[in-house]
C-alpha cells in the first residue's frame, strides 16, 4: 500500500514523488533497525511494559487510561502512549520484537510525515519550489537514517517521544493540507485531533500550537495578526490542549522525570548545563559519536573556556534565530523550530537528565533541513552524491548502533566506556550483570557506581542486594545500612532483615522487618517472612496473623498459604489448614512444599492413608524433599505399611543423615519392624547427634531393658 498523491500548493513536483519517499524510508529503516527486533527490554521499559498492570487488557479503558507513574514508568502522564502499549500487550503480549516493529512502524510514518510538511513547507517558497521533492526526501531520509535517532527507536519506552514527533508532525502536516484546501475543516479537525493525543503522549508536544503559529505567520498567512485573525477557532482548540497536558501534569505531582533514579541537580544548575547540552546534541548532529543511553543525570563543563564557548555559541544562535525571525522569517523557521522544540527539556522544568538523545529525535529536522538545503544552494547537484552517500553511512551506523541493543551487557558495557564518570551507567550495568548471575563482576559494578557518587542509595541498596547473594553477608549489611542513612527506603531494611535471620540474629532480624513494614505496610513477603521468624520463636498466633495480612495483599502466595497452614497445625487448627493446602496446590497443581505441607495437614487430622498419597506426589515432584520422605515413612508406620515405611525412611536419611528426628522415627520403625538391634544403632546414633532427645532416650531405655545396645 502506497500514500496518496500529493502534490506541492503550487501544482509543481512530480507526483511519484511520496510513494518514492514511502518506500525509500520504509525500506532502509527496516534495513538500519532490524538488529534492534530482538533487543529486550531495558531500562525504564521494565516498569513501563512488562511490569505495568495497566496495559495488561483494554478494557475498562479506565486503568489504560491512568498509567503508573511510580518506580521509574515513562508511561505516567502519558495516556496515549500507554494505550499504544495496551494495545501490543493485547496483539501479542510481552514479546518484544511488537514493540519493536510498532516503533519502527511509527518511526516511518514520522519520516514519511516530514517529508510531507518539507515538501509542502518548501512549495510555499518560489524560490525553492522546483527542489521541493528532492531536498525534503533526502532530509527526510537523512532524519530516518541518522544514528541520533536510534534510542528513540530502539529503546521501546521511548516511543514517547517518536510517536509525540510523529503527532506534531502530524498536526503541522494537517495544517499545511488545510491551508491550501477548499475545504479546510476536516483538515484543521486532524491537526486538532493529533495535537490533542500529542499532549496525551509526550509533553514536548505543548509546541504545537506554537509551531503551526510561526508556520502560519512565515508561509501562510505574513503575519501573527492575520494567523489568528483568518483562524482564531483553530488556534483557540489548539491552545486548549493545553488544559489536558495541565491536568496530566498536576495528575503526576509535577512530573520531575521518569528515569527512576535520583538525581543531584538545582533548577540553576540544570539551566547552566543546557548550552553544553544544545551545543552536544549539534555536534551529534554533525558527528554521532560517541552514543549512549544514558549521559548521567548532570553535565560539567571541562573547564571556564569551555563554558563561555557552548553559552556563547547557544546564545548566538539564539540571537541570530530571534534576527533571522524578523529579518529573514524562512530562515529563522529552522532555528525557531530547533530551540523551541528543545525548549520543554532545556528550560529547568525537567530536573532528571541534564541531557539525553532521544530529545533531539523532532528537533534533529532542523539542522538536517539546513545542511541539505544548503548543500544544494550552494553547489547543486553536485551535492547529492555526497548526500546520498551520508545518508548510506547514516544507514549503516545507524545498523551497527541497534546490535547494542540486543545485549544489555554489550549497551551497558559500551556506555561505561564512552561515560566512565556516569554513576548511573555502572549501576545499569551492575543490574544486568547480576540477572545474568554474574555476582562478581554486578559487585564491582555497584562498587564502581558508589565511588563515583557515595549519596547513591540505590546503588548502596542493589550492591548490599549482590553482596548477600554472594554469600558476604557482613559487608551487605555495611552497603544496606550506608543506604539507609541516605534515604528511608523499604527494600533496604527487608534485605538487611533476611541478613541477620541468616545469621541467626532473630530479634534484629523482626526489628528489620518491623521498619521495612513501617515504610511499606503492603509488602507480601516482608509478611511472610517477619511471620517464619515468630513461628521460629514459637509465635504461632503472631505469625497466622503476618501470613494472613500476606494473603489478603496476595491471595495468591501460595509460601504464605502453606507457611499459615503450617502455623494453624501448631495451634492444633489442622481443619482450618486445609483449606490453605487446597488453594496452594490449585495455584501451583506441580510444588511438591504444597502437597508435602497437605499431607503434614492430612496427619494431623489422623487421615495416614490420605497423607501418604501426599507425600508420595510430593517427592515425586521434589525428590529433594527429605522430610516429605520421613513423614511418608511415618504415615505407613502408622498404617502398618512397615517395610515402605522403612525404605522412605532411607531415602530421607540419603538426603539428610545428620537429622536426629528422622533417625528416631527410623528407629522406631525398625522396632515396630521387630529388629531392635537395628533400631538400638539407630537411637544410638540420633542421641549423639542430640543429646537431650527426650522421646529418643526413653526408647533407649526401653531397648536397653531388653538387653538391646549399639
Amino acid at each position: 500500500m502506497t500514500p496518496p498523491d500529493d502534490p506541492v500548493p503550487a501544482g509543481q513536483g512530480d507526483h511519484r514523488a511520496p510513494t518514492l519517499a514511502f518506500w525509500l524510508i520504509a525500506v532502509a529503516a527496516a534495513f538500519a533497525y532490524a538488529p534492534s527486533f530482538s533487543g529486550p527490554f531495558i531500562f525504564d521499559d521494565l516498569a513501563s511494559i512488562p511490569d505495568n498492570p495497566t496495559i495488561r487488557s483494554l478494557s475498562p479503558l479506565g486503568p489504560v487510561l491512568s498509567p503508573p507513574h511510580e518506580n521509574g514508568a515513562a508511561v505516567g502522564g502519558r495516556p496515549f502512549l500507554n494505550f499504544t502499549f495496551a494495545l501490543n500487550h493485547a496483539l501479542g503480549g510481552t514479546e518484544v520484537w511488537g514493540y519493536h516493529f510498532v516503533n519502527l512502524v511509527i518511526h516511518v510514518t514520522a519520516g514519511l510525515a516530514l517529508f510531507g510538511v518539507l515538501r509542502r513547507a518548501l512549495g510555499r517558497v518560489p524560490a525553492l519550489a522546483r527542489r521541493a521533492d528532492t531536498v525534503p526526501l533526502f532530509t527526510a531520509l537523512l532524519w530516518a537514517l541518522h544514528p541520533l535517532q536510534t534510542e528513540s527507536v530502539s529503546y521501546i519506552v521511548q516511543r514517547a517521544e517518536s510517536l509525540c514527533g510523529l503527532l506534531v508532525l502530524v498536526t503541522l502536516y494537517a495544517f499545511l493540507r488545510a491551508s491550501a484546501a477548499t475545504r479546510p475543516l476536516g483538515w484543521l479537525i486532524v491537526s486538532v485531533i493529533a495535537c490533542l493525543l500529542g499532549v496525551a503522549t509526550k509533553e514536548v508536544a505543548a509546541t504545537s500550537p506554537l509551531l503551526v503559529l510561526l508556520f502560519d505567520r512565515t508561509l501562510v498567512a505574513g503575519s501573527f495578526r492575520a494567523a489568528l485573525r483568518a483562524r482564531g477557532a483553530y488556534y483557540a482548540a489548539l491552545a486548549a490542549t493545553w488544559i489536558l497536558l495541565g491536568v496530566l501534569v498536576v495528575s503526576t505531582a509535577g512530573r520531575g522525570g521518569t528515569a527512576g533514579l535520583e538525581a543531584d541537580v538545582t533548577p540553576w544548575g540544570y539551566l547552566w548545563s543546557q548550552p553544553l547540552a544544545l551545543t552536544r546534541y549539534l555536534g551529534l548532529t554533525l558527528w554521532p559519536f560517541p552514543l549512549v543511553i544514558d549521559h548521567g543525570g548532570t553535565l560539567a563543563y571541562s573547564g571556564a573556556l569551555a563554558a563561555a564557548g557552548c553559552v556563547a555559541l547557544v546564545a548566538g544562535l539564539a540571537g541570530a534565530t530571534g534576527f533571522a525571525l524578523v529579518r529573514a522569517p524562512r530562515l529563522g523557521l529552522l532555528g525557531a523550530w530547533f530551540f523551541i522544540v528543545l525548549a520543554p527539556s532545556s528550560s529547568g522544568v525537567s530536573l532528571l537528565d541534564t541531557m539525553v538523545e532521544h530529545r533531539m529525535y523532532l528537533a534533529l529536522a532542523a539542522p538536517l533541513l539546513l545542511l541539505v538545503l544548503g548543500a544544494d544552494l550552494l553547489v547543486g547537484a553536485r551535492a547529492r552524491p555526497v548526500v546520498i552517500t551520508v545518508i548510506l553511512a547514516a544507514g549503516l551506523l545507524t545498523a551497527a548502533r541497534n546490535y547494542l541493543y540486543r545485549n544489555e551487557v554489550h549497551l551497558w558495557t559500551d556506555n561505561t566506556h564512552h561515560t566512565p564518570d556516569n554513576a548511573r551507567a555502572h549501576f545499569q550495568l551492575g543490574g544486568v550483570l547480576l540477572a545474568r548471575g554474574e555476582t562478581a563482576e554486578a559487585i564491582r559494578s555497584y562498587e564502581r557506581a558508589v565511588a563515583l557518587r557515595p549519596k547513591y542509595a540505590e546503588a548502596r541498596h542493589h550492591l548490599g542486594s549482590a553482596l548477600l547473594q554472594s554469600g558476604r553477608v557482613m559487608d551487605a549489611i555495611v552497603a544496606l545500612e550506608g543506604a539507609l542513612r541516605l534515604r528511608p527506603l523499604a527494600g533496604s531494611h527487608y534485605l538487611i532483615a533476611g541478613a541477620h535471620a541468616q545469621l541467626g540474629r532473630i530479634d534484629a532480624a523482626l526489628a528489620a522487618y518491623d521498619a521495612a513494614l513501617a515504610l511499606q505496610p503492603a509488602h507480601v513477603d516482608a509478611l511472610n517472612n517477619r511471620g517464619n521468624l515468630r513461628q521460629q520463636k514459637g509465635d504461632s498466633a503472631g505469625a497466622l496473623a503476618d501470613y494472613e495480612a500476606a494473603i489478603r495483599l496476595n491471595p495468591e502466595h501460595v509460601d504464605a498459604r502453606l507457611n499459615a497452614a503450617v502455623a494453624l497445625l501448631s495451634l492444633h487448627r489442622p481443619a482450618e489448614a486445609i483449606a490453605h493446602c487446597e488453594a496452594a496446590i490449585k495455584l501451583r497443581p506441580a510444588y511438591g512444599a504444597a502437597h508435602w505441607k497437605f499431607g503434614d495437614t492430612l496427619l494431623a487430622l489422623n487421615r495416614p492413608a490420605a497423607a501418604a498419597e501426599r507425600y508420595r506426589e510430593a517427592v515425586r515432584l521434589d525428590p529433594s524433599l527429605f522430610y516429605a520422605f520421613a513423614n511418608l515413612g511415618r504415615a505407613l508406620a502408622t498404617t502398618g505399611r512397615l517395610p515402605e515405611a522403612l525404605a522412605a525412611y532411607e531415602s530421607a536419611l540419603k538426603l539428610a543423615p545428620d537429622w536426629p528426628l528422622i533417625r528416631h522415627h527410623y528407629a522406631l520403625a525398625l522396632e515396630a519392624s521387630d529388629r531392635p538391634q537395628d533400631a538400638a544403632v539407630q537411637n544410638a546414633h540420633a542421641l549423639r547427634l542430640q543429646p537431650d532427645f527426650p522421646e529418643a532416650a526413653t526408647q533407649r531405655a526401653r531397648l536397653q531393658s531388653r538387653g538391646f545396645a549399639p
